[in-house]
């Protein structure tokens, strides 16, 4: 296995360079990759030609393969493949989105989110589109010991779409779940904690009041937004990254006007795990 895992900053985000996903995985290599997608919660593998069965092949090395919610925004040959494009438009309003262009976690509304997702570079632009990750287990960690003592156990109602949401979000047919998560919320692969949290989902809160929980969050994200946390990914062609959205926000740039397509896929996650559960196990 000629696998090497090269990191990206000081804190978070990983390459893994030596690989050819179009070829099944054994399991030590598999165990590997997983791993440095635990340890590092972004992990790029650049140079890799994948259509969207290989690229399906190449996702389930990190887990089972969660099922697209917006089926508008997937690809009608394989519907477990979804697709970010500029020529995305609002379901709603027909109007040109750019997707995700504000720090978040995905489908947190859901009681089991999904555990990750990945993108895979088909057409890029010559400048801008970049996505950006924000580390937010070091940013809990470099929070004052008496605000983590104050949100360690402060729930967050997540809904589709807040009222508070700074984007307009397109939505799936039918009723959607909306659910209570941690605002820390505990990665059981390393036992880390890291603020959880979406501005387009939260609602409102439990274990403090709504003002004050809404300026702690306001906060937060000033926070994620500073620089101090990101790893800023500046794509090409045949590019696969993958993030842990128990652990890291992303978001996306709204810098382009050439055409840009990329493939997205999503892995199954785990019941959520508190502070509460952590210190229990």
């Amino acid at each position: 296995m000629s696998l090497e895992i090269v990191p990206l900053t000081n804190h978070f985000a990983a390459e893994a360079k030596g690989i050819d996903l179009r070829q099944p995985q054994d399991e030590n290599t598999r165990r590997a990759l997983y791993n440095a997608f635990a340890e590092n919660t972004v992990l790029l593998i650049r140079d890799q030609e994948l259509d969207p069965e290989s690229y399906l092949q190449a996702a389930s090395n990190f887990g089972e393969i969660f099922e697209q919610d917006l089926k508008q925004f997937c690809l009608d040959e394989n519907p477990l493949v979804g697709f970010i494009s500029s020529g995305d438009r609002n379901n709603l309003n027909g109007k040109r989105i750019y997707r995700g262009i504000n720090w978040h976690t995905d489908h947190s509304n859901r009681p089991i989110p999904p555990r990750a997702t990945s993108l895979y570079g088909v057409t890029i632009p010559q400048q801008g589109g970049d996505t950006q990750f924000a580390d937010m287990k070091a940013l809990y960690d470099d929070l004052p010991d008496g605000t983590k003592a104050k949100i360690d156990h402060v729930k967050t109602l997540h809904v589709w779409q807040a009222s508070r949401s700074p984007r307009p979000l397109s939505k799936p047919p039918g009723k959607q779940p909306e659910t209570w998560q941690p605002l820390v919320r505990v990665n059981p692969d390393t036992g880390r904690r890291g603020i959880y949290m979406n501005t387009a989902r939260i609602e409102k809160f439990d274990g403090i009041d709504d003002a004050e929980g809404f300026a702690i969050v306001d906060n937060l994200m000033e926070l994620a937004n500073s620089g101090k946390y990101e790893y800023r990914h500046k794509w090409r062609k045949g590019d696969m990254v993958i993030w842990d959205n128990r652990s890291v926000l992303h978001q996306a740039t709204s810098d382009y006007d050439e055409e840009r397509f990329l493939y997205r896929v999503m892995i199954q996650g785990e019941p959520v795990m508190t502070v509460a559960d952590q210190k229990v196990v």
